[in-house]
């Protein structure tokens, strides 16, 4: 399928992609508020900014708490260790 018919589906039938069951909520957010078809229910640039913001402080969150179960259920994993 053509990028133009894509986005004629997009315009006419409402239609878009699934969002991953894994996907961080703040960006499920920023998505799904950006695909409003009510262009006055869209957030702004202001607003987008703000929202990714609050996806980078979950993301940096998320690794940090990844990186610590990992550290304690695989100690040898350390980053610390493996750079020695």
């Amino acid at each position: 399928m053509e990028p133009l018919q894509v986005a004629s589906l997009v315009v006419k039938s409402g239609i878009r992609p699934p969002i991953p069951e894994d996907c961080l909520p703040s960006l499920s957010e920023i998505m799904t508020r950006c695909w409003q078809t009510n262009p006055d229910a869209r957030p702004n640039f202001t607003q987008i900014v703000e929202m990714i913001h609050v996806a980078q402080f979950e993301m940096m969150t998320t690794v940090g708490k990844a990186r610590s179960r990992r550290s304690i259920t695989h100690p040898m994993m350390n980053d610390d260790i493996l750079n020695i």
